[in-house]
């Protein structure tokens, strides 16, 4: 994914990979590329699928991707 200032915020939280998947697809769905990261304290390989995750955007499709989350659980 590529921005502009190049810097990535948090627009949504999900508790597991799958769910994180969810998110990420809807806003893929709308042209909005995303990046999945593993919460702080989680991003240890053994935890595989389990373990929170961030669903990161460009800073200029923060707005965008909110619009595209509303209502979903989990968004920041």
């Amino acid at each position: 994914m590529s921005s502009g200032s190049g810097k990535l915020i948090k627009v949504a939280f999900a508790t597991n990979q799958a769910e994180a998947e969810m998110i990420q697809g809807l806003l893929t769905e709308h042209g909005i590329p995303s990046m999945l990261k593993r919460e702080p304290g989680f991003d240890v390989p053994d935890f595989l699928a389990a373990g929170p995750r961030q669903i990161l955007v460009a800073e200029e499709l923060v707005e965008p991707a909110r619009e595209v989350l509303e209502g979903t659980p989990g968004v920041s």
